[in-house]
């Protein structure tokens, strides 16, 4: 009725109505505040406003071609001059509306004093959208409740999974530490960002929640427990590894000297190298002991001695060695003046080096083969070489000759558990010194190290 009162201000003294921009804008704003359509009908029948009625309705509609109105039938309009609101079954739009049973339809006439029809106005509301959007108007406000839940529900699972996800890695990575792989870490689901404490720039752990840093150290722990272990089996293997050495050459003496292949006269010399070998093996089992006591594998005990006499001493105690392959080892050691034949390292470091790279020389020199030992200076360094004239190293086994249980081609056959070169290695690094396998002159291969002159 507002609606009808305010379009029949506009109407001009033959009945017609006049068409506004402020009674268009408030005909607009009726249609958007109640969701219905708005037709202005004038009395000759012709709608001159609508906010937009259906294409299949007005299709319908007789269309007059002179005014370019819309034109509707005497039926259609409401000529009772009283206002009624229904379903469209109900009115004469039933005929021209799909399911007219989902439209309401409104109307006021426009005020008149006379009984003459002077004019409607006319709101059609569908109950039913007939699109998304249609839908979504409609139902916009428990439509905007719901997406809101959802965005809630979903960013409280995405922090409660961001929370829950690392404690869970924590607990599984801890399973697997406790039954025995420490190869095991907490991964933090980002990959570029590092899994230890170590990893990791002075300036990021203050930027960072403490759950991350939580897993960083517990990684870090990790890590440092697992090179604690690998240090103490590495330690252990060689260990283990040099007393075989000792074991073979104190058996071979007693061997010799109980089938008579060393005489009794000779009994004195070969006593004193099995009373060497014999400290020798107290020593290694008291390294074994400190260290599984302190853990320390890194000690050394440097001191000052010759070189060319702890070569004598560890060439000696192999001759049960170099006999079972009627081998000859010659010796070219350098004569040093004062203390040139002097080294400064651990002595018993190096009588292990020394083991293991002559056990290796012995062990690939063919059968009544040669050994060649020999020292020789260097500005302020001791070189000591090692060379056999077996079938040698190739030159694709020489990267790779100084790596943990590694075994060239030609030692597939043969016994050795490819510890000796890696324990020389070791701790011949451990002294700063260098260490090399070359294609020696004699045929086989050959081993030089260095070590620093006092």
């Amino acid at each position: 009725d507002e609606i009808a009162d305010l379009t029949s201000r506009h109407m001009t003294g033959g009945g017609r109505i006049f068409v506004t921009a402020e009674v268009s804008g408030y005909w607009t704003f009726a249609a958007r505040s109640t969701g219905a359509i708005v037709c202005i009908i004038d009395g000759d029948n012709r709608i001159v406003y609508d906010t937009g009625l259906p294409a299949y309705l007005v299709e319908q509609l007789e269309y007059d071609t002179s005014d370019r109105y819309y034109v509707l039938t005497d039926e259609l309009t409401n000529r009772g001059r009283s206002s009624y609101s229904s379903t469209a079954e109900d009115t004469g739009l039933s005929e021209y509306l799909t399911d007219p049973a989902s439209w309401l339809v409104a109307s006021s006439p426009l005020p008149s004093y006379t009984r003459v029809y002077t004019g409607e106005v006319l709101l059609l509301r569908h109950t039913r959208p007939d699109s998304f959007t249609g839908l979504l108007q409609e139902n916009s406000i428990p439509i905007s409740f719901f997406i809101a839940f959802l965005l809630s529900l979903i960013i409280i699972l995405l922090i409660s999974r961001s929370i829950t996800e690392p404690i869970s890695a924590l607990a599984k990575t801890a399973d697997k530490v406790y039954k025995g792989d420490l190869s095991a870490r907490v991964k933090l689901g980002r990959e570029e960002l590092p899994l230890a404490l170590d990893d990791v720039d002075d300036e990021v752990p203050g930027r960072e929640d403490d759950l991350t840093l939580l897993v960083r150290t517990f990684n870090t722990l990790i890590a440092k427990f697992e090179e604690q272990e690998q240090q103490q089996s590495d330690f252990l293997s060689s260990i283990s590894h040099d007393l075989r050495t000792p074991v073979t050459s104190i058996h071979g003496f007693i061997e010799a000297m109980r089938d008579g292949t060393i005489s009794p006269e000779r009994y004195p010399h070969y006593l004193d190298i099995v009373k060497s070998e014999t400290e020798r093996l107290r020593q290694l089992i008291d390294s074994l002991f400190e260290q599984t006591v302190e853990g320390n594998v890194n000690a050394l005990n440097r001191s000052v001695f010759n070189i060319n006499s702890l070569i004598i001493r560890v060439v000696d105690s192999l001759e049960p060695l170099l006999m079972e392959k009627n081998l000859t080892l010659k010796l070219q050691l350098a004569d040093g003046e004062g203390t040139g034949y002097n080294v400064i390292a651990d002595e018993d470091a190096i009588t292990r080096v020394l083991s293991n790279i002559l056990t290796n020389a012995i062990r690939f020199a063919p059968y009544s083969g040669l050994v060649l030992v020999s020292t020789r200076f260097e500005n302020r360094l001791v070189q000591v070489s090692v060379e056999d004239n077996g079938e040698g190293i190739s030159d694709e086994d020489i990267p790779y000759i100084f790596d943990r249980f590694y075994k060239a081609e030609r030692s597939r056959s043969t016994e050795g558990s490819g510890l000796g070169l890696y324990i020389a290695r070791t701790l011949v690094k451990r002294h700063g010194q260098m260490i090399r396998v070359y294609h020696s002159d004699l045929g086989g291969a050959g081993v030089l190290f260095t070590l620093e002159r006092p």
